[in-house]
């Protein structure tokens, strides 16, 4: 019998690569309002706020685990079927090609971005209703898959560091917790 999870892990497989350590911004997301996203070309943010503008601040499910979220462009895209209006939807305030994996980007990893430092939390990144609705299920069984396995198909939550800017096109400088602290 054909394992059922082998069309779920081969979706994700079949996405491009991202680079490891160093990463871009791809594209930068506020979510101004229920179902509403602006696209600005920077994002200030600031410890214990996250991302100005955002309304992640007021959401019922925020916690300061998760002021800002990132979501691996090529995962954006699939699940938009390539509709790049569509992307933004995802609801993740930065759009990033970079390796979001368990094994790329531990608890307690930083990530230089622009004049910004955040810090990757362990805080589950999960489908939500509205993501469900907006996606599909299939789309949904593949980001939750991918998350069982590891790969944070949903993305990364973290916390802000280091207040500053992050920019479309800024590099994202990977810096791992030293294992022997």
């Amino acid at each position: 019998m054909l394992d059922p999870h082998l069309e779920l892990d081969a979706w994700y497989d079949a996405l491009p690569r991202s680079p490891r350590d160093e990463g871009r911004v791809l594209r930068c997301v506020v979510r101004t309002g229920p179902g509403e996203r602006a696209t600005p070309d920077a994002l200030e943010v600031r410890a214990g706020q996250g991302v100005s503008g955002d309304s992640w601040p007021v959401h019922v499910h925020s916690a300061p685990e998760s002021e800002v979220s990132l979501i691996n462009i090529h995962v954006a895209r699939s699940v938009a079927d390539g509709d790049e209006s569509r992307s933004p939807l995802t609801g993740d305030n930065l759009q990033v090609d970079l390796d979001l994996s368990e094994a790329n980007l531990p608890p307690g990893t930083l990530l230089e971005i622009g004049t910004a430092v955040l810090r990757v939390t362990a805080y589950p990144h999960r489908p939500c209703k509205s993501f469900i609705a907006r996606f599909g299920e299939l789309h949904t069984r593949r980001i939750a898959r991918a998350f069982r396995t590891g790969k944070r198909g949903r993305g990364v939550l973290c916390n802000v560091e280091h207040d500053g800017t992050m920019r479309v096109g800024d590099r994202i400088r990977v810096v791992r917790p030293d294992a022997g602290s």
